[in-house]
């Protein structure tokens, strides 16, 4: 998990946001640099884009599920199945 925050955070300061920054609302106003959890990089982030990034409602069983951009929006799926090559 701390590699998808690690990931959302390079999102974020991509977008111009910078590590230092703090929202009231969001991780109780700690730096953006010290998040932990996914859905407070991803509010960050969203602050940042500008707009509301909107995530499917998820449940016990949409375990082992991912997300991924169909039709142009945030679904659930199932986890692909590692393809293998032959060199």
């Amino acid at each position: 998990m701390e590699m998808t925050v690690s990931s959302i955070l390079e999102v974020y300061t991509g977008l111009g946001g910078n590590l230092t920054d703090t929202y009231e609302d969001i991780a109780g106003g700690i730096p953006v640099a010290d998040y932990s959890l996914i859905p407070d990089a991803i509010q960050a982030l969203a602050k940042i884009a500008g707009s509301t990034v909107e995530l499917p409602a998820v449940s016990a069983a949409d375990n082992g599920k991912v997300l991924a951009v169909e039709n142009g929006a945030w679904a659930k799926v199932e986890v692909p199945e590692a393809e293998s090559e032959a060199y």
